[in-house]
Order: structure tokens, then C-alpha cells, then sequence
């Protein structure tokens, strides 16, 4: 009777704990994004050597073209103020959602991310960053749960400030700013450059996940599982 007792007991123990475990390894990196959505991001400013024709900038137009498995496809389109193309206008570019590459060359700090990331969720590719924070804010007169991606880079050279501020549920970039400062003589030189989302469809289409979050999957395996397993000793021990 001890023995039995002690072995319900421990696999209680090893069920519940893996529950607990597993969902940590167990990210989904999934696109939260359908085609034909898109991100118009205007309020282009820049500053310092490199930057300033960012201030020429009109707007840039990400759309959504296709979607397989985890890779997006998104169109560039945009143009200057003065009403020409901006380089690269009418392009594609594949974003593979799990691997983090761009048209399969690792990309560290993209347009998109997978959806429904969390607060320390690593962003591919593996052992780059992670979210730094998860937060509500207000876009275009809706509030968004956002998450947000801050990068620093010190060389002997220069210090970088990196800023990507990602829609949860799309995944979508809503605002990127950067400032670099560069060790020179006879003083340092510092820049910058942001630019911020002005018009998109996704805020009322966003496509909510049609499976539960993965650690309620799984604590409600781990509830079948233990059911199952208590029932079965609980036979072995009527029958003996």
C-alpha cells in the first residue's frame, strides 16, 4: 500500500512539473499575419553623416503576399517626398519566421517576427536576442499589445542604440529608431533615424490563434495523462 502510494504520488509530481517545463522549450514560431494585410510607415527623420536622407523619405509599404508554413513574403513599395521610387521599390523578400532569415540569409532585426511572443521569448536566429518587454500601446487610436526589442552594440568604435517596437498579435514592426555614436577626434559624432507606422488593415483583421496556448494544451494533457495513469493503478490494485 506504501509503494502505491508512493508511486501515484511521484508520478503526480513528475506530470505537473512537466507541464510546467515543457511549454519553456516550446515556442511556436507561427506568422500571425494573412495575405493582403500591409504596414505604411511614414515619419521618417534622420540625423548626423549617413542619415539624412532619411529626412527625403515619403513612405514605405510592407505587404503581406504569401504565406507558407513559416515563411512570409512581403512586398516593398515607397517612395521620396518628391514623388520618386525609393531604392529597392517593388521588391519581395522571404522572412522565414522560425529560422530568422531574409530570402535564407540569417537577418537579426526584421520587419516581423512571430506572433504572440512573450516577455524573454528569444527571436531567431538562435542565440541573438530576445524580447525585452511586453506592453500595451497606442497606435493609430488602438491599443496594441506590443513587443519590444532593445538591442545595444559597444565597440571600441562606436555605441549603438537599437529600437523595434513589434505588434504582438501580427508580428508586425510598428516603429524602429537607432542612435549611433562614433569615437572620433576632436569629439564624438552622433546619428540617428526613425520612422513609425501611419496607415495599415491589420488592427481590425488580425487573425486570433484557433488552438489554445500551448501550456494550456499541455496542462490538459497532463491532466488526461495523470487521470489515465491513477485509474490504471487503481484497477491493478481491485484486481490483486
Amino acid at each position: 500500500m506504501k509503494n502505491y502510494k508512493f508511486l501515484l504520488s511521484a508520478i503526480f509530481v513528475f506530470v505537473f512539473l512537466s507541464a510546467l517545463v515543457l511549454p519553456v522549450f516550446a515556442i511556436s514560431y507561427n506568422p500571425g499575419v494573412i495575405v493582403g494585410q500591409f504596414i505604411k510607415y511614414g515619419n521618417f527623420s534622420g540625423n548626423g553623416q549617413g542619415f539624412e536622407s532619411f529626412n527625403d523619405y515619403g513612405f514605405l509599404q510592407l505587404q503581406v503576399t504569401s504565406i507558407s508554413g513559416k515563411q512570409v513574403t512581403l512586398l516593398s513599395t515607397g517612395q521620396f517626398k518628391n514623388g520618386t521610387a525609393l531604392p529597392g521599390n517593388g521588391t519581395t523578400e522571404v522572412w522565414n519566421l522560425e529560422t530568422g532569415t531574409e530570402d535564407g540569409t540569417p537577418s537579426t532585426q526584421g520587419p516581423i517576427i512571430a506572433a504572440n511572443l512573450n516577455q524573454g521569448d528569444p527571436i531567431p536566429p538562435l542565440d541573438t536576442y530576445s524580447i525585452n518587454q511586453s506592453e500595451s500601446r497606442m497606435y493609430l487610436d488602438s491599443t496594441r499589445a506590443v513587443n519590444i526589442l532593445n538591442v545595444e552594440i559597444s565597440t571600441s568604435d562606436y555605441n549603438s542604440t537599437l529600437t523595434y517596437v513589434y505588434d504582438k498579435l501580427s508580428g508586425m514592426l510598428l516603429e524602429s529608431s537607432t542612435q549611433t555614436t562614433i569615437q572620433s577626434e576632436p569629439q564624438s559624432v552622433t546619428s540617428s533615424y526613425s520612422y513609425s507606422i501611419i496607415e495599415t488593415n491589420i488592427f481590425g483583421s488580425t487573425p486570433t490563434p484557433s488552438v489554445p496556448e500551448f501550456p494550456i494544451l499541455t496542462m490538459g494533457v497532463a491532466v488526461v495523462v495523470l487521470i489515465g495513469v491513477a485509474a490504471t493503478l487503481i484497477l491493478i490494485k481491485r484486481r490483486k
